[in-house]
């Protein structure tokens, strides 16, 4: 398996890019990565207990720097934030061990939920394993298991990041790295006073900054006029989904067979496993809102996280990049308002090309690093302003939803000799994105979308499910019949 490397110790500061994050945060905005991890234990004589859970995580610590490091803001928010080693780092508070209360996939979901919809304490290195014992009466899978929920903050790292920190930490091998020493240490006079000191240095980059992609932003201005880039779509009609939402979490995951996807992908050329499933959400979406007697008046869009790693020097592949997140959202139409589904699935792979064409073009990553150069209290105050803001009634900015997705690179994973059964991940939701999916595949052998909801605005997940499920298979039955029609048609020719 092919992971990145992050063991760090030392003191460094956190890029613009994933100081965002940490401005975000909020009781309605909690920006955390979650991975779920199942494992048989049908053959351990007794579960993992907290004392030995603690112990089991000490040795794995040297893994990752997020795990011994905690954020370190400086006075006025002079500069950007640092990670700095945590001298007081106390496992009990990161490490939890608990029993599921009762039997079967809703009471694990639901213990799960409960805990995922809390922020985790920025004041400590920001991350917490659970482990979730005596998991029993889950359709399909071992007698009994134990779940490990692994939460990570996302200014710590991406969604790959998070995902190579659980393939290395589940790993077989028996030898783990030891936490980095560094002889660094924390000062926070000093590094105001360097703060202090680099202000017109600072500036100075500010207003360069400010000239370099305002001429870039100019351009791309003339190439969308030009029509050689398509804008980002206008303001979308608000949902049950676009409003602040609850700490009252849920999440459910779908299954869907790799050879039907790929049934799906012939018919319509181009098409990729990604474009099958948003088309796939766009059909279950627009049908749970008609049942709800809520259709909207015009299409919705999901903002779909691009990777940006390797895409142009400097952006993911320099050394001395302390850079963490390396994303671009496209915001992609999911065509509601066609009908048929190789249609739409047609439509909605015109739009993520033409979304990612757009992010990988230069004047448009110039434009975007803006926030490179933006000092650091400029930048918490616009994110602060942008939470004032109310939007237009009855209309969203963009995006309606959100659709990610994590290529799994690893099942071999193991604890205390556990075999993995099965793993997926959750995204939180957010005030406004109050629906949110991530789609996992798994070598090939299957593949699944994790939808998190509020639960009042969504009460029946089972029905969304089902809706999801009955789109996928529209998808697949109009391809067979597209399919049927090409060899009737190529044998009419023929004779």
């Amino acid at each position: 398996m092919t992971t990145t490397e992050q063991t760090v110790a030392g003191i460094t500061q956190l890029a613009p890019q994933d100081a965002e994050f940490v401005y975000h945060e909020g009781e309605r905005h909690i920006s955390n990565s979650t991975g779920i991890y199942m494992f048989d234990t049908t053959g351990e004589d007794t579960p993992i207990t907290q004392r030995e859970a603690e112990e089991w995580m000490r040795a794995r610590l040297g893994y990752s720097g997020v795990f011994t490091r905690r954020l370190q803001h400086l006075p006025l928010e002079l500069d950007y934030p640092f990670w700095v080693p945590d001298p007081t780092l106390d496992l009990a508070k990161h490490v939890v061990v608990e029993p599921v209360d009762g039997p079967g996939w809703d009471a694990l979901r639901r213990h799960i939920s409960r805990f995922s919809g809390k922020p985790l304490d920025l004041t400590r290195p920001p991350w917490q394993l659970h482990f979730l014992t005596g998991v029993t009466g889950v359709e399909g899978l071992p007698d009994r298991m134990t779940v490990a929920v692994l939460r990570c903050h996302h200014s710590s790292g991406d969604g790959l990041t998070a995902r190579d920190l659980g393939l290395r930490i589940f790993g077989r091998s028996e030898v783990h790295p030891p936490v980095p020493s560094t002889s660094e240490k924390w000062s926070t006079t000093t590094e105001f006073a360097k703060a202090v000191w680099r202000l017109p240095e600072q500036w100075r980059a500010f207003r360069e900054g400010l000239t370099t992609t305002g001429e870039a932003a100019e351009r791309v201005t003339d190439e969308v006029k030009a029509g050689t880039i398509a804008a980002p779509g206008p303001r979308r009609p608000a949902t049950r989904f676009n409003r602040q939402i609850t700490p009252d979490l849920i999440f459910d995951v779908v299954s869907f067979s790799p050879d039907d996807i790929r049934a799906v992908q012939a018919a319509v050329e181009g098409a990729t496993f990604n474009d099958v499933l948003l088309a796939t959400i766009s059909g279950g979406l627009s049908a749970y809102l008609a049942e709800k007697g809520e259709t909207p008046n015009a299409s919705l869009a999901a903002v779909v996280p691009m990777s940006l790693r390797g895409t142009r020097p400097g952006v993911a592949n320099q050394p001395d990049n302390n850079r963490a997140n390396h994303l671009a959202l496209m915001s992609v139409d999911l065509h509601m308002d066609i009908d048929d589904p190789l249609e739409r699935l047609r439509a909605i792979n015109a739009s993520v090309r033409a979304e990612k064409h757009r992010h990988r073009h230069p004047d448009v990553q110039i434009t975007a690093s803006r926030v490179e150069t933006s000092p650091a209290w400029l930048l918490r105050g616009v994110n602060w302003l942008m939470q004032l803001r109310k939007q237009p009634e009855n209309t969203v900015e963009t995006v309606n939803t959100m659709v990610s997705n994590i290529p799994w690179t690893g099942d071999d994973l193991v604890l205390r000799g556990a075999p993995l059964v099965r793993s997926f991940g959750i995204l939180g939701i957010i005030d406004q994105v109050g629906l949110r999916h991530l789609i996992v595949s798994h070598h090939d052998d299957e593949i699944e979308i994790s939808f998190c909801t509020d639960t009042a605005m969504m009460p029946d997940t089972d029905r969304y499910k089902e809706l999801l499920t009955r789109a996928f298979r529209k998808l697949v039955d109009r391809s067979n019949e597209s399919a049927t029609e090409s060899i009737s048609t190529e044998s009419r020719e023929i004779s």
